[in-house]
């Protein structure tokens, strides 16, 4: 790696390389990351006072409190609190690193281009420009992120160990846990920002269109008219915004499920085996469907017992990739509500802790 940590010499707390060296975390970096979790603590505050109902005009789908939704604020509080100044240095590598990787930069040259011109493929829809537009750029953009999530994440590790330079980096004061917490908030990072890049290029994209078929931006703007944008732009645009940050939830999910998977198997096995969970987990209404036996094609007493079982036991353990995906909200116009966005994001922080501790354990076991 190109950098290693720095540290202070007077700890607020220490934690333990393999060598047993006592590694010190800076008093003001724990005073920010308090703060922090305040914040998260006073988002888990405000839901559960009452942000989990939906607003008048918002989508009442996620109208209910469970306990499952705190653990993911508190999940999210953990990871910020081990994120220490040593696993910070190695996320930041890993963003310098994978953000100069040629692939990513010309899938995400590609993605700009792609997403900038769409509108000129909306005379294969006409009658339905926007449903279109819309389709196709969320749609284009999740591909792009997924397929950049699952071969950055297969390949984050593996290529320390083979190429040893996992000996030098963890001979620093760097533990197993934040070499590891490092590498994910890097691949979060590297993902964030080439999502943010998609997401912007897009919604200017649109915003341009549907200010040309309103006659204007007073057109655009009006919530009073039938046309292309019937609940105005802002509404539009929001909702764009909603969808694209509701899909980092399922890049975070995925990204978690690459780097536990990289460490049983081989990156070609990982990568082919996170494409099957991602299809799995968006058809993950179907198998609830099977499971329960409700609907047409799904009578659970015809399975029989043994297929039954693994029914439900496929069921149990899929991630739940579908309640990220909002695209046919998006396309009629209904509003995606802040409710349904937290709950989400504390359900995807489940999932992804659950995997990088998966992760964690198999590394941590792991002979250098």
């Amino acid at each position: 790696m190109a950098s290693n940590p720095t540290f202070t010499k007077a700890p607020l707390v220490s934690s333990q390389t393999a060598t047993g060296e006592g590694i010190a975390v800076p008093a003001a970096w724990r005073a920010k990351q308090l703060i922090l979790i305040g914040l998260v603590a006073l988002v888990a505050l405000y839901y559960a006072l009452g942000g989990y109902k939906s607003s008048g005009n918002e989508s009442r789908v996620a109208d209910n409190l469970s306990p499952f939704d705190f653990a993911g604020f508190i999940l999210v509080g953990a990871l910020i609190w081990l994120s220490t100044p040593a696993a910070w240095t190695v996320a930041i590598t890993t963003f310098q690193e994978a953000i100069r990787k040629r692939w990513v930069a010309v899938l995400l040259g590609f993605a700009v281009v792609m997403l900038g011109v769409s509108t000129i493929f909306t005379f294969m829809s006409p009658g339905e420009q926007k449903k279109f537009l819309l389709d196709y750029g969320v749609g284009f953009t999740v591909i792009l992120t997924l397929i950049m999530a699952i071969f950055l994440g297969t390949s984050l590790i593996t290529p320390e160990i083979e190429r040893r330079t996992i000996f030098t980096i963890l001979s620093k004061p760097v533990t197993r846990l934040e070499f590891l917490i490092g590498k994910y908030l890097g691949l979060m990072i590297t993902l964030t920002f080439n999502l943010l890049v998609m997401a912007v290029i897009f919604i200017l994209a649109y915003s341009v269109f549907v200010i040309s078929k309103e006659g204007g931006l007073a057109g655009a703007l009006s919530t009073s008219n039938a046309g292309v944008s019937r609940g105005g732009l802002i509404f539009d645009d929001l909702n764009l915004a909603k969808t694209m940050l509701l899909h980092l939830g399922t890049l975070s999910i995925m990204a978690a499920l690459a780097v536990a998977l990289s460490q049983f198997t081989t990156g070609i096995t990982a990568t082919i085996l996170c494409f099957v969970v991602y299809f799995l987990g968006q058809s993950a209404p179907y198998w609830e469907r099977l499971s329960s036996g409700a609907g047409d094609a799904s009578k659970a007493a015809t399975l029989g017992p043994l297929l039954t079982g693994l029914v439900n036991f496929v069921y149990f353990f899929l991630p739940r990739l579908d309640r990220f995906d909002v695209r046919e909200r998006l396309i009629n116009d209904l509003p995606i509500g802040a409710n349904y966005l937290l709950k989400a994001a504390s359900s995807g922080a489940i999932y992804a802790a659950v995997l990088l501790t998966i992760a964690y354990f198999a590394f941590s076991d792991r002979e250098f």
